[in-house]
């Protein structure tokens, strides 16, 4: 959006969201082109920059339709954010970087981690992904 002006923000915003509500990766990057048409038009520097980024924002068609929502949301991100920002409000100021990632880390996810929590997000995950074809 950096190159969009600021008046067009919505209507910009609109149209990329057109490309993410369609029913398979052919339709996807058939609506992308669309969208870069219509783009050439009204607005040649926002058309080029998204031709430049083509690649980056199509990249989650070469997944199943079936987590591309799991891939757009940012949830488990915002999760672990808040999870952090919790637990360093109870403290307030830390000695050293250690104790910082003392506290902090144990939220972070991580496949080294092992315990009955941990296998069962783990089996979980697994169930709802879907096996590579």
């Amino acid at each position: 959006m950096s190159v969009t002006p600021k008046s067009q923000w919505g209507w910009v915003r609109a149209l990329l969201h057109s490309v993410y509500d369609q029913p398979d990766a052919e339709a996807v990057h058939a609506q992308f082109d669309r969208v870069l048409e219509g783009l050439y038009e009204k607005l040649p520097a926002v058309a080029e920059h998204l031709e430049l980024a083509r690649a980056d924002i199509l990249a989650f068609t070469v997944f199943p339709k079936e987590i591309w929502r799991q891939i757009w949301s940012n949830n488990p991100n915002e999760r672990l954010n808040r999870e952090i920002r919790r637990r360093t409000d109870v403290v307030g100021i830390f000695p050293n970087r250690e104790a910082v990632i003392r506290l902090v880390g144990p939220s972070w996810p991580s496949s080294t981690t092992s315990g009955p929590s941990n296998a069962a997000t783990s089996a979980s995950t697994r169930s709802r992904t879907p096996a590579p074809s």
